[in-house]
């Protein structure tokens, strides 16, 4: 897989213990025989989520996630597979050979990445060889020698193609410079051209440490051009992914319990260069959903650091409400008027600029005085609009004390009867059920209609085929279980197509594809290779369910391929009844289907006939 021989792959996940890994990055507890925890997918407070030590697999009961070691990092720290396989093989010191075929076959990814690595080195090589103002700007800002090779700051030089012409004389894959957005093409004449000139160049990393865009800061007034510039979303870069500095902060944000969400590049690079690491920052865009649940997977809490302005004092308010409402527990600090983290902290230090964190407001208390700071509250009408929006925040909470304890404070500030609180706070979250309710409906499949029912459906109306779904599950976990014992005996007997249900015949066809000496590490090839999020859940979840040690394998997968065959042929005769009432007993194709039919009733009465035993 991705070029890596499978014994590769497999030496390495055998070597790393997956409740040792999961651990770095959940707390975990023994339960019988597997271990819990809180699910770092989702928020909850009851632990759902589970980590089985025999099998090697996790699967959380509250979000449905689930899969292996490797998927389990993937999820966590947005990866792919081959990163998730170099990363444990590193940690494992197994090394990976790299061979023609590896390379030929580097994910577009992987390509990605490389392009971006390949500009990071071009633009820190122009640094140093970079104009008067910028090196004064740079001494100005007091970023150090240090920082500027740890966050690999760069500079894109004057002029239009100079990035291009590097890359042409290199030989590049320029087609790759125009998905990242680092060329564009003129409307004019067609030709390419740099993004990025006479900027300041910091590299956006994910969390793993790679490139995955760029941010460009001005460094001489240009008419119509913005202070900033970003890399366009790519495949390997989407904003509401990406936190400027998680790569460096991670370890420190769990270390302390709470990760400090600033503004700016340049406030990340001086706080770590002060000594305060648990710094992050958004990437050219607003606080969304997507950071939430990122940021989550490190800390429960986060401070948001902004300037006093009205720009800074909005962005708290925004972004503050989503991490509140996914449960984040949100503090905001308010710099002094003119400060911004960066400047704060070179003109007065880190320890002044920690004190000065202790005097951070809890979210809410301070969304109550901006609205009080903004409204007229001795106004009927602006009180309203102010409760409004309190309770517009409370609304998608599900946590009923957590609401109740924020009503409060609303009746202790504004003196408004609690009663009076809940009974509009419950409108505007039956208000948001009715709304969910009738999305889903929405969303909803519509099942064909009869084909009696309509003219339309007369021609070949789609088939809505109930099987023995059951029993073709019960298959797949028989082999993935006792694959080296049941092989054999239901290959000889199953072929894909009698799978009614298209996903478990997908799976069968993975399972069927696996050499005999895959032996118990079958499961996690599976898993590696199954596309679809839902059925490695499924498979997970009944792993973990029921552990499915069947008592008697043997005896139960006869009696699996009994109800498949079965179950096939009672499809087909439905089919082939179906297909004789659309058309005249004179058609030619009448009596043929009529064979099929008599020919389905026989198989099917030739296996109701077949008695499961378990000897020999």
């Amino acid at each position: 897989m991705a070029g890596i021989p499978e014994h590769i792959i497999d030496q390495i996940r055998d070597s790393s213990n997956i409740v040792d890994v999961v651990g770095r990055y959940v707390s975990l507890k023994k339960r019988g025989r597997n271990f819990i925890g809180l699910c770092p997918f989702h928020n909850e407070k009851t632990p759902s989520f589970n980590v089985n030590p025999d099998r090697q697999i996790f699967h959380c009961f509250g979000c449905g996630v689930g899969g292996n070691v490797y998927r389990f990092l993937m999820m966590h720290e947005s990866m792919g597979f081959v990163d998730a396989v170099k990363q444990l093989a590193q940690e494992s010191g197994i090394e990976i050979p790299v061979t023609d075929e590896v390379r030929q076959q580097e994910s577009e990814s992987e390509r990605l990445y490389r392009s971006n690595e390949i500009a990071t080195r071009f633009f820190q090589h122009h640094l140093q060889h970079a104009p008067k103002n910028l090196i004064d700007y740079l001494a100005k800002r007091g970023i150090s020698e240090e920082s500027l090779k740890k966050f690999e700051i760069g500079y894109a030089p004057e002029g239009w193609d100079n990035l291009r012409k590097y890359l042409e004389k290199g030989n590049y894959p320029i087609a790759l410079y125009e998905k990242l957005g680092l060329l564009l093409k003129s409307e004019k004449n067609g030709n390419l051209y740099d993004r990025f000139r006479q900027r300041l160049m910091f590299p956006i990393h994910n969390p793993a440490g790679k490139v995955v865009g760029f941010g460009g800061r001005q460094l001489v007034d240009e008419k119509n051009s913005p202070k900033y510039i970003n890399s366009p979303e790519s495949q390997i870069y989407q904003k509401s992914n990406v936190l400027y500095g998680l790569n460096f902060a991670r370890e420190a944000i769990r270390e302390h319990g709470f990760a400090i969400f600033v503004e700016g590049y340049m406030d990340v690079i001086q706080l770590m260069q002060s000594g305060i690491q648990n710094v992050v920052a958004t990437s050219g865009t607003a606080l969304t959903e997507a950071h939430a649940r990122l940021i989550r997977r490190y800390a429960q809490r986060v401070v948001l650091c902004y300037d006093a302005d009205n720009a800074g004092i909005n962005a708290a308010a925004r972004g503050g409400e989503i991490l509140f409402q996914n449960n984040v527990e949100t503090d905001v600090l308010i710099l002094p008027q003119g400060e911004d983290p960066d400047s704060y902290t070179r003109q007065n230090g880190a320890d002044a600029f920690l004190n000065l964190l202790k005097s951070a407001s809890d979210y809410f208390t301070f969304r109550l005085k901006l609205l009080a700071d903004n409204k007229n509250l001795q106004n009927a009408r602006e009180r309203s609009e102010a409760v409004n929006e309190l309770l517009d925040v409370l609304a998608p909470m599900q946590d009923a004390i957590r609401a109740s304890f924020y009503l409060e404070k609303i009746t202790e500030n504004w003196q408004i009867p609690a009663n009076v609180l809940m009974t509009e706070l419950d409108k505007k979250q039956a208000a948001i059920q009715r709304r969910e309710r009738f999305g889903s409906l929405q969303n909803e499949p519509q099942m064909p209609s009869p084909p009696d029912e309509s003219p339309k459906t007369k021609r070949h109306a789609p088939l809505v085929l109930s099987g023995a779904w059951g029993g073709e599950k019960d298959i797949l976990l028989l082999l993935l279980t006792y694959f080296i014992d049941l092989h054999e005996f239901v290959f000889s007997h199953l072929e894909p197509s009698d799978f009614l249900n298209p996903e478990f015949r997908r799976v069968f066809e993975i399972i069927k594809s696996q050499p005999p000496e895959v032996g118990e590490n079958v499961l996690h090839h599976v898993l590696d290779q199954i596309e679809n999020e839902e059925m490695r859940s499924l498979l997970v979840k009944e792993m973990f369910e029921n552990n499915k040690e069947f008592q008697k394998p043997v005896l139960y997968v006869q009696g699996c391929i009994k109800q498949i065959k079965i179950e096939g042929y009672r499809s087909k005769i439905d089919v082939a009844k179906r297909r004789l009432k659309e058309i005249k007993p004179d058609n030619p194709e009448y009596f043929t289907i009529l064979a099929e039919m008599q020919e389905a009733m026989n198989g099917m009465k030739t296996w109701q006939n077949v008695v499961p035993s378990d000897e020999g």
